[in-house]
């Protein structure tokens, strides 16, 4: 009895499984230390993409550059080009200055 048992949920495990795998999309998988110790990049598709790289979405063209251009540390991110091929930053909040 507990041989029927085993084999029936081990039959159950391999079609649901092949089930599952049959309709998802691969499994991407990154390493996270990798991650960290790489350079700072863009992502897009799940591709890497480096600083002053450009795609284009429909009809928006954007460039992997730094999100904060005073800042030699600054993150990197996906920022839009106007026609002229300038980058448009993003306007910065208004602050608050207290005496």
């Amino acid at each position: 009895m507990l041989k029927k048992i085993l084999l029936l949920s081990t039959l159950f495990t391999l079609g649901f499984l092949n089930q599952a795998l049959a309709k998802e999309k691969p499994l991407i998988v990154l390493d996270g230390q990798e991650a960290l110790n790489n350079q700072k990049v863009c992502w897009y598709e799940n591709k890497r993409y480096t600083e002053g790289a450009y795609i284009a979405v429909g009809d928006i063209r954007l460039i992997c550059t730094a999100k904060q251009p005073n800042f030699s540390n600054s993150d990197l991110a996906w920022l839009r080009l106007n026609a002229n091929g300038e980058i448009i930053y993003p306007k910065q909040p208004k602050t608050i200055h207290v005496n």
